[in-house]
């Protein structure tokens, strides 16, 4: 190469280097890629996880429909729901998918959820006003809306649906597509509508989160994690934390700056179990101040319960096994029976796992 030519490349490759670096400033002295205020980046595509959770939306739907007396659900429905049977829950998902939620929830569990169905189908056999010891529906002290409870307590819809919020989307997100196995892959060759296999495993991962490409300045297009994100958004701040984790990570994968990606995978883990931690905390604090009312108080537990039980799907968790079976214990296993001084217990440890023991009472 001519010298004239070699310096007129050089600088060339100067002068692009200096573009590149000012189409958007660092978010912080430790991250150095260019990181965009939404996930703005190439070939985004997490349908798939789209589509697991407009699945869960149509099982909460029917679950849902046994809050009225009279309605029986059918436990061979629940299963074709969870295993998306013959690609459209045998005719009962108004839409065709290639995807199930059953293959992709933490397989250790999986029957887990199939005792919940079963306890769920049972209480909604019965005819009976529920109370302690009576399974059946309940409705709220001003009559305005009923819910279906187990015989102590448990709402088995809001154990399913945050159990699968755990078992399914926190777990596939934190401990599957973000794990080594999934970040170790090729960074180069582009598939067309989904870019490498590095970048489309982490869109996977924020696909679970429920939330638009423009979250958090969008929080209209929200939904399970998304929703709950922006509730503990005002005591947290956890909608930029969280949203911001992911762009970090996805701009390092864009740039080949792993060492960035990687400290992004420890903040998208820790900030949103601070959002699991947090909203179980705040459900506990909504039945303290609803001790005297069984169908609120029940309500709230159920969310409680799974909540923490959430927790241990995270590979990188601050709470120990050990604290979240104690917090559980504390919880009961019969919410007519549950007391004051064991929920503020539950409430304090786990305010005391997570720092927040100034905050614990406005979570």
């Amino acid at each position: 190469m001519h010298p004239r030519t070699a310096v007129t490349f050089l600088l060339g490759l100067f002068v692009l280097s200096l573009a590149a670096c000012r189409r958007e400033p660092p978010k912080s002295d430790f991250f150095h890629t260019p990181v965009p205020s939404t996930y703005d980046f190439p070939y985004v595509n997490y349908g798939g996880q789209i589509e697991r959770l407009d699945q869960m939306e149509e099982m909460m739907e029917y679950i849902e429909t046994a809050n009225q007396y009279g309605v029986q659900l059918d436990g061979a429905v629940l299963t074709a729901m969870f295993a998306n049977t013959n690609g459209n829950a045998n005719g009962n998902f108004p839409f065709t998918s290639e995807k199930d939620i059953k293959s992709k929830v933490f397989e250790p569990h999986l029957s887990l959820f199939e005792d919940y169905f079963t306890t769920l189908v049972n209480a909604s056999k019965s005819l009976d006003t529920a109370g302690d010891g009576v399974a059946g529906v309940m409705y709220s002290e001003d009559g305005s809306s009923s819910r279906l409870f187990a015989a102590n307590g448990f709402e088995y819809a809001e154990l399913i649906e945050k159990g699968l919020l755990g078992a399914l989307c926190y777990y596939q997100a934190t401990a599957v597509y973000l794990s080594d196995e999934k970040m170790e892959v090729d960074n180069e060759e582009i598939v067309e509508g989904e870019g490498t296999a590095m970048a489309h495993h982490w869109d996977e991962a924020y696909g679970y989160l429920g939330v638009s490409n423009d979250f958090p300045e969008n929080v209209e297009d929200i939904r399970f994690w998304g929703k709950y994100c922006n509730r503990r958004n005002t005591v947290l701040g956890s909608n930029e934390k969280l949203s911001e984790a992911f762009r970090i990570g996805r701009s390092g994968i864009l740039w080949h700056r792993y060492n960035e990606r990687d400290s992004a995978i420890t903040l998208v883990r820790t900030e949103w179990e601070n959002v699991c931690a947090a909203t179980a905390i705040h459900y506990i604090n909504s039945a303290l101040a609803n001790m005297d009312n069984d169908y609120m108080r029940n309500h709230v537990l159920s969310e409680a319960h799974g909540f923490v039980k959430a927790l241990f799907y995270n590979p990188e968790r601050r709470i120990t096994q050990t604290q979240v079976d104690e917090v559980i214990g504390l919880l009961g296993d019969n919410f007519y029976a549950v007391s004051t001084s064991d929920l503020q217990s539950a409430r304090d440890l786990l305010a005391a796992v997570y720092g927040w023991e100034n905050i614990k009472t406005t979570l």
